[in-house]
């Protein structure tokens, strides 16, 4: 009677999944004196780090009605926030106004707008601060969010400003800060501190 010997099976070891490289979120400006910054971010989420980032360090924000619930969460104490002009233009020159006064300001915008309204509203900021003698050399940095998350930090001109946001698609979130007026000196912090969130 012949004996059958059976090898014990090998199994190769399962190949251990390299893990993602970490992801290096771009480094975010301070929010300085003179700032202005303009983010856009959506309803009924939970505000961006690029956003809390601005509303932590801005004097004044100034925002559209749709986006109150969420300014009024995530306003820290001491901050002023008011609810921008129903019109473009006049919301520019309100925002561009506390920022020449030595304020840093956030311009809290909606986010995927129709391309053309998005362009205009930039462009109604860019026409105050060119009006403020802001020069078109000037630098300015933009921060996009893309749909899945993926942050890039873009250093640009002031003048070309307008074109660039143009370019990117609806469902890309912007921040963009301009640093106008720098060294205007620190307003009175005291003149705004009790308001809290107008409107």
């Amino acid at each position: 009677m012949s004996t059958i010997l059976i090898a014990p099976a090998t199994f190769a070891p399962e190949p251990t999944p390299c893990p993602d490289p970490p992801v290096s979120l771009p480094t975010l400006p301070v929010v300085s004196a003179g700032q202005l910054w303009l983010v856009e971010l959506s309803a009924g989420t939970e505000p961006p780090s690029v956003a809390r980032h601005a509303l932590d360090g801005a004097n004044v924000a100034i925002y559209d009605r749709t986006l109150a619930d969420i300014v009024a969460l995530a306003l820290p104490l001491g901050s002023y926030a008011e609810p921008a002009p129903v019109r473009s233009d006049a919301s520019a020159a309100r925002s561009v106004h506390f920022a020449r006064d030595g304020w840093s300001v956030v311009r809290l915008m909606p986010a995927r707008l129709a391309a053309r309204e998005r362009t205009r509203r930039v462009q109604d900021i860019v026409d105050e601060l060119a009006a403020a003698k802001v020069a078109g050399s000037l630098p300015v940095t933009i921060v996009t969010t893309s749909a899945e998350g993926v942050q890039e930090r873009i250093e640009a001109r002031f003048d070309d400003l307008a074109s660039i946001v143009a370019s990117h698609p609806r469902d890309t979130l912007l921040a963009v800060v301009i640093d106008a007026f720098a060294g205007a000196g620190a307003a009175r912090l005291h003149a705004v501190a009790a308001n809290g969130l107008a409107g």
